[in-house]
């Protein structure tokens, strides 16, 4: 699907949510990853959120999103920023911060913290991983 088409498509409602899902999770189009960062649907801005193709500047926006498990979708991005990380490894969500600590480049700083988390699944998580 060219953007023109998903332009006309996407303001029309015509797209499934599959296939939104789809494109949001597979996309390289940064004008079609801007606009499914946005969506309604969690699921979709998810898929944004894990797409490898998704430039940092919209990862760093869907870092802040509502939605615990969008933010969960971003620590498995491999072009999360050290940065994001660690915001994300302070996140009220104890969910959250279980998967920054299985993040691979997660900084041993950040594990050694999350090691004495309240939550005890972050805490064994962290403590496996330094």
């Amino acid at each position: 699907m060219t953007e023109k088409e998903f332009k006309f498509q996407y303001a029309l409602g015509t797209i499934s949510k599959n296939n939104l899902l789809k494109i949001a999770s597979r996309s390289s189009s940064k004008y079609i990853l801007t606009t499914l960062s946005k969506d309604k649907t969690g699921a979709v801005r998810a898929g944004v959120a894990e797409n490898p193709n998704t430039p940092v500047a919209i990862l760093l926006k869907l870092s802040n999103d509502k939605e615990q498990y969008v933010r969960c979708c971003l620590t498995r991005n491999s072009n999360t920023t050290i940065g994001m990380l660690i915001q994300l490894s302070f996140d009220k969500d104890w969910y959250v911060r279980y998967w920054v600590a299985e993040n691979p480049n997660t900084p041993r700083k950040v594990l050694t913290r999350l090691s004495e988390d309240n939550n005890g699944v972050v805490r064994a998580c962290a403590t496996k991983k330094i």
